[in-house]
């Protein structure tokens, strides 16, 4: 026999050992390996509730009048009397300045003289017309006559007005321009008077808080020189400074007394509508394939969750997030070796000794 056979034979041979090997200790290794229970990963879990929670925005800003009057005098002259006290409650309609008329009295006595005449001379046309000895265009004539005195009266008492600069509405007269003697021109200030009640406290908000406030929320503001007071955000601007990207507030308070002063340096928090948060560990916080942020909890199947969420706020015991649904059981440890749709097996902190 040569040696290619013998060769061929040997191989041939250890080919159906093998596979006589195999046919009898197979089955038992394959019928082994499915007695083998599956190995499931255990995570720490921690259960979570809604709760009630409402955002709280510090911002810092000043006191600021809602209404703040620079008075003006609409005619010139010599001042005559300032019977207004300064800082004291004025209200609207109160004298603050009076200007001498000088030569407006005359004007108008003058003006309400030519009406009287032009009114008997328009009497006097259309009765002469009605007996036949009198023109309708000299009734006419008379008429616009009598119309342009009339005006002339309104343009002469309109003037003598003007030498009254008044309040225009009730609040305190918190500065004097001008002193009797003085000579004033038509835009020239008078006064300065300021509503007393209700005050502003006027800030600006950051691009990432103002989703979270709107009008109408409570706030409570902290003055510079002492007081605290509650009030009310009245106006939540739409549009940001193109400067410093943020956003006009205005919180809304009173002043019933008068201490609060225009100007003072504040600080003030207001208060976001209230809605339901899960306060759950920083460290649960994980990322997706996707990179969206979120946390990895557990059903009641034992599987494994992925739920995207919104951070709302920190505190010391944890962030703040919503996007979970009633009591959810958050991986606390272990969420990063696990993936959504994997079945685990879960123990609490306090059974793993942590």
């Amino acid at each position: 026999m040569s040696q290619s056979v013998k060769i061929a034979g040997a191989i041939l041979a250890l080919v159906l050992l093998y596979f006589g090997v195999r046919a009898v200790f197979g089955g038992e290794n394959e019928q082994q390996a499915e007695a083998v229970p599956e190995e499931f990963f255990t995570v720490i879990v921690q259960q979570v509730s809604p709760q009630e929670w409402r955002d709280e925005i510090v911002v810092r800003g000043r006191t600021e009048a809602i209404r703040k009057i620079v008075v003006r005098a609409e005619t010139s002259g010599v001042v005559a009397e300032t019977p207004a006290t300064l800082g004291a409650q004025v209200e609207g309609g109160d004298v603050l300045c009076r200007i001498k008329v000088d030569a407006r009295q005359a004007q108008f006595a003058e003006a309400n003289a030519a009406f009287s005449k032009a009114k008997l001379d328009y009497d006097a046309a259309k009765r002469l017309f009605e007996e036949g000895f009198r023109s309708e265009t000299g009734v006419a004539a008379a008429k616009a006559a009598l119309d342009q005195a009339a005006a002339n009266v309104e343009r002469a008492k309109v003037e003598l007005q003007k030498a009254v600069i008044t309040a225009p509405f009730s609040g305190v007269f918190d500065e004097r321009n001008v002193e009797v003697g003085d000579f004033v021109n038509v835009g020239e200030p008078c006064g300065v008077v300021i509503q007393r009640t209700p005050f502003l406290v006027t800030g600006a908000v950051s691009e990432k808080d103002i989703a979270k406030i709107s009008k109408g929320d409570r706030g409570v503001a902290t003055l510079a020189t002492g007081e605290t007071v509650e009030g009310i955000l009245r106006l939540v601007s739409r549009s940001a400074d193109p400067q410093t990207r943020t956003f006009d507030i205005e919180l809304e308070i009173p002043n019933e007394d008068g201490s609060i002063r225009d100007g003072v340096t504040a600080q003030f928090t207001v208060f976001a509508a209230q809605q339901l948060a899960y306060l759950v560990p920083s460290s649960a916080l994980s990322l997706n394939d996707s990179g969206e942020i979120g946390v990895r909890s557990v059903n009641g199947d034992n599987r494994v969750v992925f739920s995207t969420v919104q951070l709302l706020g920190e505190t010391s015991e944890g962030v703040l997030v919503r996007g979970l649904e009633g009591d959810a059981q958050v991986i606390v440890r272990g969420q990063e070796f696990v993936k959504a749709g994997q079945r685990v097996l879960t123990a609490t902190p306090e059974s793993a000794g942590l």
